[in-house]
């Protein structure tokens, strides 16, 4: 029997993009929420179909992006 560690909801953006959001179960770790988009920047098969993010509840801190420099443990 499988183990569930999460689940997704549709959803659509204010411009109209749908995505899906939910949250995973990491155990000890922790619930991290994550949004899923499609991958509209794919040119190749090789590329992801679509990408995963960390996403916030609202009114929560943002998450980190690339351009966020993080501090060290």
């Amino acid at each position: 029997m499988a183990k569930r560690i999460g689940a997704l909801w549709k959803r659509e953006s204010r411009d109209g993009k749908k995505f899906l959001s939910g949250v995973l179960d990491l155990g000890p770790m922790g619930d991290v929420n994550i949004a899923v988009f499609v991958n509209d920047k794919k040119e190749k098969d090789k590329h992801p179909d679509y990408n995963i993010v960390l996403s916030q509840k609202q009114g929560g801190d943002a998450p980190p992006d690339e351009h966020t420099e993080l501090e060290p443990f």
